[in-house]
């Protein structure tokens, strides 16, 4: 009797192993790694601290007009809003992932496999800019000139 309940024990440990095996993990790590903040207007990333709005802006703007609206944004009742550098905007990709390249179950609306402004200029070429496309998860660099969205953040620049 001993040696039946061991095995269904095993049995038991063995067929709870394999169902979260086939859980999706993506969506279990993306619950544990951010968390709605300001009233849901905001999400707080908890692996980089870094604040961003749930739904990034929807205005199409070129680079300098983009990065001043979110000097003057205010989201959740916050303001101190600002254009992430490229780094920062990259620390959202997930590189398992496309269309868009994020982390599956990620809490964010409105997002769009587009190419998304940081605040970011080419070293050498003052008319370039940092980007960071959504649908392949690449940092990409064109002309300040065109138009893309920007995902503002809250806070300090990170270094």
């Amino acid at each position: 009797m001993e040696k039946v309940g061991r095995q269904t024990a095993l049995w038991l440990v063995g067929a709870a192993l394999a169902f979260l095996l086939r859980a999706p993990v993506g969506a279990e790590q993306a619950a544990d790694r951010f968390t709605l903040v300001l009233d849901g207007a905001a999400v707080r990333d908890n692996r980089t601290g870094l604040i961003w709005e749930q739904e990034p802006d929807r205005i199409h703007d070129v680079w300098s007009a983009s990065v001043a609206r979110c000097l003057t944004k205010e989201v959740g009742g916050r303001k101190g809003w600002r254009a992430p550098s490229v780094d920062e905007l990259k620390t959202l990709i997930d590189p398992t992932q496309h269309d868009p390249a994020l982390p599956a179950g990620h809490p964010f609306s409105n997002i769009k496999s587009e190419i998304y402004w940081t605040a970011t200029p080419h070293p050498t070429d003052d008319i370039v800019a940092w980007q960071i496309s959504f649908f392949s998860g690449e940092p990409v660099t064109d002309q300040k000139s065109g138009t893309r969205r920007l995902w503002c953040v809250l806070g300090e620049p990170t270094k």
